[in-house]
């Protein structure tokens, strides 16, 4: 019997060549979390994809307290409604006197003084004001309200004391030239009225909040000098808080530079998941870089980082993608918002809110 040899199709060895870089990749994703495969099945490439190529909450009405600046959307689910609190505030500002007063006329100080709006949504992805006033304040119309957080379960789903939602944000005398926060915290029965805040931590900017058992979960951005870097921090009662000594993560990655801001972290599948924000490039980008923890404590980042960047495409996010809020929803896909800001020069130090959404790791721990 004579043996007939088929010919290989050129597809065939280009499916070869794919399925080996893959697994090539997966071997090297597997090796950097220590042969972890429930790590390292979130440290595959990650696809996100934007809702829409406008935002999803833009700037104010002219004259409205959020008509210059927007930033760091903070989502929860209320209900059938995703409800988003964000960072308003007016006055333009001149980008080079962040640190300290200038000497220049007041008019050039930095004047900012942001509350923080609530707008809501069917969908995720296009958000109407609650109202065109904000729906808190710090009430002496000199301290900001900035990266506002809700309490939540380990999940990200919203938690409740006694009925009562729970927020942290750090407070910012802008135009006193300090550039020093402060972390605050106040309640609320229905996330419209707020109570006065009252101070908890110095230095701390950018909360997540979880209560995890018996025990409250904060990471935050450490501010108290450059690089900023991401800090871990524990407590009982959710006010008096034991703070560790050895960063989370640090800047270690080449991409990023500058400073390490916004850690957002949420539970799933028993692998704690952090969004991250970082200077990139030129330092007059920045974008996100995601890790993966069993504990909390000891972080391995992708590999890939920045897994979420700045789209030129658009204006309104063409240098910074950050300040973002990070959900898993009902299907298991996740959703992204985040603030993002032009090229220079800035006026408007964020610009406006964007959404975008990903479909998740593959099941299975294999390439």
């Amino acid at each position: 019997m004579k043996t007939v040899e088929i010919p290989r199709s050129p597809f065939s060895k280009f499916a070869f060549a794919v399925a080996a870089a893959g697994s090539l990749l997966f071997a090297l994703v597997r090796s950097a979390c220590g042969g972890d495969d429930e790590l390292a099945r979130w440290l595959k490439p990650q696809d996100w994809k934007r809702d829409r190529a406008e935002p999803a909450l833009a700037l104010g009405e002219k004259g409205k307290f959020d008509d210059q600046h927007i930033f760091a959307p903070h989502v929860i689910r209320m209900g059938d409604e995703f409800w988003m609190y964000y960072c308003g505030s007016q006055r333009c500002i001149d980008a080079g006197t962040y640190k300290g007063k200038p000497k220049a006329p007041v008019e050039k100080c930095d004047q900012r003084l942001f509350k923080l709006g609530l707008a809501k949504s069917k969908d995720g992805v296009r958000f109407t004001r609650h109202s065109t006033e904000p729906v808190f304040s710090f009430g002496d119309d000199v301290h900001s309200v900035v990266t506002a957080a809700i309490l939540k379960n380990p999940d990200g789903s919203v938690h409740r004391e006694d009925g009562k939602l729970r927020m942290y944000f750090a407070a910012v005398d802008f135009p006193g030239g300090t550039y020093k926060h402060d972390l605050y915290e106040t309640t609320s029965r229905d996330g419209i009225q707020w109570s006065k805040p009252t101070r908890t931590m110095e230095n701390a900017y950018a909360p997540c909040v979880i209560k995890e058992s018996n025990t409250y979960r904060m990471w935050y951005t450490c501010i108290d000098k450059h690089p900023w870097h991401t800090k871990y921090a524990e407590s009982a009662d959710g006010t008096k808080w034991t703070i560790r000594d050895k960063p989370c993560i640090v800047m270690d990655q080449k991409w990023e530079v500058k400073d390490q801001v916004y850690p957002m972290v949420i539970k799933v599948d028993g692998v704690y998941l952090m969004m991250y924000g970082c200077y990139w490039n030129d330092g007059q980008h920045t974008a996100l870089g995601f890790a993966v923890s069993k504990d909390g404590l000891t972080w391995t980042k992708h590999m890939d980082n920045p897994v979420f960047r700045p789209e030129p495409k658009h204006p309104w996010e063409s240098n910074y993608t950050t300040s973002q809020t990070l959900l898993r929803l009902p299907d298991g896909s996740f959703r992204l918002w985040y603030a993002g800001r032009t090229k220079p020069p800035w006026a408007n130090l964020y610009f406006a809110i964007g959404a975008a959404h990903w479909s998740g790791p593959e099941k299975g721990s294999g390439p």
